[in-house]
C-alpha cells in the first residue's frame, strides 16, 4: 500500500509541475541565454527534420545560418534569406529573382535566431530531466493555446549550448532541429541585406 501511494504521489507531483514556472529549469534557460548574448553573433550549420507518423511522412534539409542580434541569413534548400531587421529579402538563384517585404517580428515565431529567448514570455518552462553525459531536457509550454503547437523541447549541454530543439505541431507535424559547428563571427551589419548590386541579371519583386 505504501508503494501505491508513493507512486501515486510522484505521478501528483510531476503532472502538478508540468507547464509550471519550474525554477530549474529557468537556471539552465537563463544560462544558455547569457551565453548566446556574451557572443554577440554567431554562425552555425542545421538540420531540420520534419516527421508525422499518421501520414507516414520523414522528410530532412540541412541548411547554414548567420545570427546578429535581430538579424540572420539563412541558406536552405536553393534559398537565402537575409533579415537585416528591417526588411527581408528572399533571393532564389534557381528564379534569379529576390523577393523584399517588410520584416514583421510577429511572423516569426519561432527561428534559429530567436529560440535562445523565446522562453521568456509567454512561455511555461520545466526541467524533464538531466541525462548521464550532462544533457538537460527542457521543455516550454506556450500559454496561448492559439499557437498551432503545443510544446516545445530543448535539449541543452552541460555547456550551456544549445544541441537540439524540436517544435511539436498540434496538426501532428513534429520539427526536429540539430545545430551543428556553431562558432562566434564578426559580421557587419551589411551583411544581413542582400545586395542588388552584386546580382544585377537577377529581378527585384518589392513588397514594400
Amino acid at each position: 500500500m505504501n508503494k501505491v501511494i508513493f507512486l501515486f504521489a510522484a505521478i501528483i507531483s510531476t503532472l502538478t509541475s508540468y507547464g509550471q514556472y519550474d525554477p530549474e529549469a529557468l537556471t539552465v534557460l537563463d544560462a544558455m541565454s547569457e551565453k548566446y548574448k556574451k557572443i554577440g553573433a554567431f554562425e552555425a550549420d542545421f538540420t531540420q527534420q520534419m516527421i508525422n507518423e499518421s501520414a507516414d511522412i520523414d522528410e530532412s534539409i540541412a541548411g547554414e545560418i548567420a545570427v546578429k542580434g535581430d538579424m540572420y541569413v539563412l541558406k536552405v534548400a536553393g534559398q537565402e534569406i537575409y533579415n537585416n531587421g528591417a526588411d527581408v529579402y528572399s533571393y532564389s538563384e534557381e528564379l534569379k529573382e529576390v523577393t523584399v517585404s517588410t520584416f514583421d517580428p510577429e511572423e516569426q515565431e519561432i527561428t534559429l535566431g530567436n529560440i535562445y529567448d523565446l522562453y521568456k514570455e509567454g512561455y511555461k518552462y520545466v526541467l524533464m530531466s538531466t541525462q548521464s553525459n550532462g544533457d538537460r531536457i527542457v521543455e516550454l509550454d506556450p500559454e496561448s493555446k492559439d499557437k498551432s503547437y503545443y510544446k516545445i523541447r530543448l535539449v541543452i549541454d552541460k555547456n550551456d549550448d544549445l544541441k537540439k530543439f524540436t517544435v511539436f505541431e498540434r496538426s501532428g507535424n513534429k520539427y526536429i532541429y540539430e545545430i551543428k559547428n556553431f562558432k562566434s563571427a564578426d559580421f557587419a551589419d551589411s551583411y544581413f541585406t542582400f545586395d542588388t548590386k552584386k546580382y544585377p541579371k537577377v529581378e527585384v519583386i518589392d513588397f514594400r
